[in-house]
């Protein structure tokens, strides 16, 4: 069992994770790759004091990419689990 505290790894700050946190009341966090939706939905619970509408995992596949810098050889960009989290009401998560 994962503690709750590691659960939660980074905030994802992009444009369309902005987009749905100022519109749709939802949140976007890079979680533990072995957390479950459950167990993420109380963390974002237990560390922002919010009720937890719904939780959508998804599982982001590392991609292979060309590297200029060692002449063209194959490099990859690393593959994580991310979760988008809906929050009931007019619960709020302070971005800083």
């Amino acid at each position: 069992m994962i503690q709750a505290d590691r659960i939660l790894q980074e905030f994802i700050v992009t444009e369309k994770a902005t987009e749905l946190s100022s519109n749709a009341n939802k949140y976007t966090f890079k979680v533990h790759p072995s957390a479950n939706s459950v167990s993420i939905g109380q963390a974002v619970e237990k560390s922002f004091g919010v009720k937890v509408a719904k939780v959508n995992v998804i599982n982001v596949k590392p991609k292979a990419k060309r590297d200029r810098a060692r002449k063209g050889r194959l490099g990859h960009k690393s593959g994580m689990k991310k979760a988008i989290i809906s929050l009931k009401g007019d619960d709020r998560i302070e971005v800083i």
